[in-house]
């Protein structure tokens, strides 16, 4: 890692996602795992859904109503469900219909419109091409946007735009409230940009999921290297990439999730870990 100081460390989890503030929590959803789990860093870790309590097989992005009801992508089933302040769980959204490919991440702004992307092709076996972003209502009604992008992933608005990751373009790409594109930054080719989060001052904190760094950028796209994960030979499963990132400015920390870039060997193996650093 670069010159930041490890402050906190959770061991043993499957593939963390989807990283979370909210309050004294870093939340976030443990794909592999079918989990979706709350870590004070002063006093360790909860489930708060499980796939043994209904919840999704493969859980994606996460996000809160103004009511602070909590909405969670079933990446698999291709909805958005909501959980209930007493557990009660429901299909919020179905995008079932819309796409045949998984859900991924999701933002929420703090009127409850949310905004959903999915893989729009499967990585393994088919070239990239773009697909759209979804935005769904306070009310849970579904419009598919104007807008594409090749693999959409972390987004977050800050400041009227929307900032998405575009992992297989290599692109952070912001469009407005109409879906329009009004700028985009590009990452170093094969960088794999994944989750992604703002710190107060509107500087963008980027998960290269490929490389296993965390790239900082300006307002005006200037980009500096934060976090490198080191390159360890003969590594269980392989090299480590960081899939994703969410900045607490409050007291200038960061977390920031990683594990084992091989797949199948992270499915069944625990090399998810989530590190919270500070930025001073």
């Amino acid at each position: 890692m670069a010159n930041l100081q490890t402050l906190k460390t959770l061991e043993g989890l499957g593939f963390a996602e989807s990283l979370r503030w909210r309050g004294e929590e870093l939340w976030f959803s443990d794909m592999f795992r079918g989990a979706v789990i709350a870590w004070n860093p002063n006093f360790g870790a909860t489930v708060k859904l499980s796939q043994s309590d209904g919840g999704p097989e493969m859980p994606g992005g996460l996000g809160w109503t103004p009511e602070g009801d909590l909405l969670v992508v079933d990446c698999l089933k291709r909805q958005v469900l909501k959980l209930y302040g007493k557990g009660q769980l429901s299909v919020f959204a179905d995008l079932s219909g819309l796409t045949e490919h998984p859900l991924n991440d999701m933002h929420v702004d703090p009127h409850g419109t949310a905004w959903v992307g999915g893989y729009g092709f499967d990585p393994e076996r088919d070239e990239p091409v773009a697909s759209a972003i979804y935005r769904i209502s306070p009310t849970g009604e579904v419009n598919l946007t104007p807008a594409s992008f090749v693999f959409p992933n972390g987004c977050e608005r800050q400041n009227g735009l929307l900032a998405v990751a575009e992992t297989f373009a290599d692109r952070i790409s912001f469009v407005d409230d109409d879906c329009r594109l009004v700028k985009s930054f590009d990452c170093e080719s094969g960088a794999g940009p994944d989750g992604l989060s703002f710190d107060s001052s509107g500087n963008l904190y980027v998960a290269m999921a490929f490389k296993g760094e965390i790239q900082k950028f300006s307002l005006a796209g200037d980009s500096e290297l934060l976090v490198k994960l080191p390159t360890e030979e003969n590594q269980a499963g392989g090299p480590k990439g960081i899939f994703d990132c969410a900045v607490r400015s409050s007291d200038s920390t960061i977390a920031f999730s990683s594990a084992c870039l091989d797949e199948d060997y992270a499915k069944v193996n625990n090399t998810g870990s989530i590190v919270l650093a500070s930025l001073r």
